[in-house]
């Protein structure tokens, strides 16, 4: 022992994990069972059509009405896929929907980061004139806009292509108010001290701005994904040729055709369904993560 009392800092005792406090695992109490009855039969109504859905593309026409709800193997059959993608083009659909889903969500990935950045950072006149512009174009109804996209589209001859159909939504008004109010809830003394250490707007906008908000990003990026996948109205507008339209529109056209048994139907309404489940489950921890985060704070 030193003279003034202390112990010395190599006699002291290292604590050991096994040492800490273990967390408590929360207890169900009987309080909390009628909001977990009210979760599981809410789950069940979402997943119910989604399960039914699948299944009815895998096993035969009128499994569910001889079996139940639980088919059995016997009836299993890859035919109604087969029966989709040949009664119209669904596999090149398929393909061009994927085309405009990323490129469509990179552009308004890219468009909205940049408006939002120089909504907040940046101190310039009429800054909130803009951004109260931005939130009255979510007031305006989109099938007002079909008619002077149509004639922008058709004047630069891009009608019945990908491209056109995608230049209309490279920019839109609600990713950018989502990333403007996360950018506006940093400490601008992050922003500050980015600017003195010498990175500039585009620097600073990737390497400190767009990591600290990963959620809301993850969010825009998911709701950008799913409003290209699920459009619907200004591709079967803007386009011709069934080759050079979505899947939407052909999954419509498959389930109005006579001619095409139920089950490719659902078939067909899987495989549209199958990339938007990949992508929540996949986005998932990004989002409970930034959440955890943003309640930490």
């Amino acid at each position: 022992m030193s003279a003034t009392g202390s112990v010395p800092r190599t006699a002291r005792p290292h604590l050991r994990t096994a040492d800490l406090p273990r967390p408590r695992r929360p207890r169900l109490r009987a309080a909390d069972l009628p909001r977990l009855l009210v979760l599981l039969v809410l789950a069940v109504l979402i997943a119910f059509p989604v399960y039914l859905t699948f299944v009815s593309g895998f096993f035969r026409t009128g499994s569910f009405v001889r079996s139940g709800l639980f088919p059995p193997l016997s009836d299993f059959t890859l035919d109604n896929f087969a029966a989709a993608l040949t009664a119209i083009p669904l596999g090149q659909q398929y393909l061009t929907s994927i085309v405009v889903m990323v490129l469509q969500t990179l552009g308004q990935l890219v468009t909205s980061a940049l408006a939002a950045y120089a909504l907040v950072f940046p101190k310039w006149r009429g800054r909130g004139i803009a951004f109260a512009l931005v939130i009255a174009t979510l007031a305006i109804p989109g099938e007002s806009l079909v008619v002077p996209n149509y004639q922008l589209v058709s004047s630069l001859g891009l009608r019945d292509t990908v491209f056109g159909i995608i230049i209309p939504y490279l920019a839109f008004g609600y990713p950018i108010f989502l990333l403007r109010q996360a950018f506006a809830s940093l400490p601008r003394e992050i922003w500050e001290a980015s600017r003195l250490d010498g990175c500039g707007d585009l620097r600073t906008l990737l390497l400190v701005v767009l990591p600290a908000c990963r959620s809301q990003v993850t969010t825009a990026i998911m709701w950008s994904a799913l409003f290209a996948w699920n459009g619907f109205f200004w591709p079967l507008i803007i386009t011709d040729s069934p080759v050079n339209r979505t899947v939407q529109v052909g999954l419509s056209q498959l389930v109005s055709s006579e001619s095409t048994a139920p089950a490719a139907v659902f078939a067909g309404t899987a495989l549209v369904l199958l990339p938007t489940v990949i992508l929540v489950i996949v986005s998932q921890r990004f989002l409970l993560s930034g959440m955890s985060r943003g309640v930490l704070r």
